[in-house]
């Protein structure tokens, strides 16, 4: 194959060269990625390809992103677009490949000699699936007059996964509702004990309650929104598998809160690289991925574990805490003192 598509280089090269001057030229070309569009740019000087690069794309970072930062200098180290395709962003790969093939004018010629791959070989299609986590929760805190305030979280998350299982794409929501006497204007529900309810209340309630992510700027951390932090930390999973994930957090979160280490005996063991990577996390997100606040992470298990099962076509796999496919989750309430009484 290599030598069929070396020696198509060199044919639409030395055609080239009756029009063209020993100078380098430019040539685009395009193809469709996995996320839209694909364009480059490539150098050539006579038959050589010299510089190729992408100049628009709409590929998944952390993943298609990878062979956009691969593929280029491998194809003009090879001077050919016969170059292997980085694993996991096939899909990218082989659409630089087109791309770079159609700037030098072998698209035609390659399609005439290289037959369309059959079912067998097709790019296999993304992995959905959908995973809920609820926790619940005894605080934050109680109220002016001493009555316990309650709360309970449930974590929604959406992914599309690779073949090797990961994550191409990530959307991650939570709902937090708490006992009216909390106040702030969160999201209540006047079932809780103590509550004092009519029906037409209870209505309006439920019709008000609002997600983390919808509240947008009106639900402010430490440092930034719910939602910057979480669009940081999906952007931050992205290109990981599940097991990559936890092994991330396990490296750089504390597993008592679920947030980035600041302190303490694994945050002094960190080498000055991994310093230098928690530094670059924490100045974007800080919340937490585990623990009373909602656990995040048990949801987008959750969706690997359903997008399997979807992938599978087979209902058998249950997630944990699953009687019957359906997921659930076992809740451990936590206690808070008043000086922690803030909503995460």
């Amino acid at each position: 194959m290599r030598r069929i598509i070396s020696l198509l280089t060199c044919i639409a090269a030395a055609a080239c060269m009756t029009a063209c001057t020993a100078s380098a030229d430019q040539r685009t070309g395009e193809a469709q990625g996995y996320g839209g569009l694909l364009r480059v740019t490539v150098s050539m000087n006579g038959s050589d390809i010299t510089a190729v690069n992408v100049v628009e794309h709409h590929e998944t970072d952390g993943v298609g992103t990878r062979a956009i930062d691969a593929l280029p200098n491998a194809i003009v180290q090879a001077d050919s677009v016969d170059v292997d395709s980085v694993s996991g962003a096939t899909i990218t790969s082989e659409a630089i490949k087109a791309a770079v093939s159609s700037a030098i004018g072998l698209e035609g010629m390659i399609m005439d000699m290289i037959p369309a791959p059959d079912a067998d070989n097709a790019v296999p299609a993304a992995m959905d699936g959908v995973g809920m986590a609820a926790t619940g929760r005894i605080g934050p805190g109680t109220d002016a007059n001493g009555n316990q305030v309650y709360a309970f979280n449930v974590v929604f998350a959406h992914a599309s996964f690779d073949q090797e299982g990961r994550i191409l794409s990530l959307a991650v929501d939570q709902m937090e509702v708490a006992s009216p006497n909390l106040g702030g204007g969160a999201s209540v529900f006047s079932g809780f004990p103590g509550g004092d309810v009519t029906e037409d209340s209870f209505m309006s309630e439920i019709a008000a309650w609002t997600t983390k992510g919808a509240q947008g700027d009106r639900y402010m951390l430490g440092s930034g929104s719910w939602r910057s932090q979480m669009d940081a930390y999906e952007q931050m999973m992205t290109g990981k598998t599940i097991d990559e994930v936890n092994d991330w957090f396990s490296q750089y979160f504390s597993a008592e809160t679920g947030k980035p280490l600041s302190s303490g005996a694994a945050f002094d063991s960190l080498s000055d690289t991994d310093r230098t990577a928690l530094t670059d996390m924490t100045s974007r997100a800080t919340m937490s991925l585990r623990g009373e606040h909602g656990n995040i992470l048990l949801a987008i298990q959750r969706a690997w574990e359903d997008a399997q099962r979807n992938s599978s076509g087979s209902g058998d796999t249950a997630s944990p805490g699953s009687t019957d496919g359906t997921m659930v989750d076992t809740n451990t309430p936590t206690n808070m003192t008043d000086s922690e009484a803030t909503m995460g």
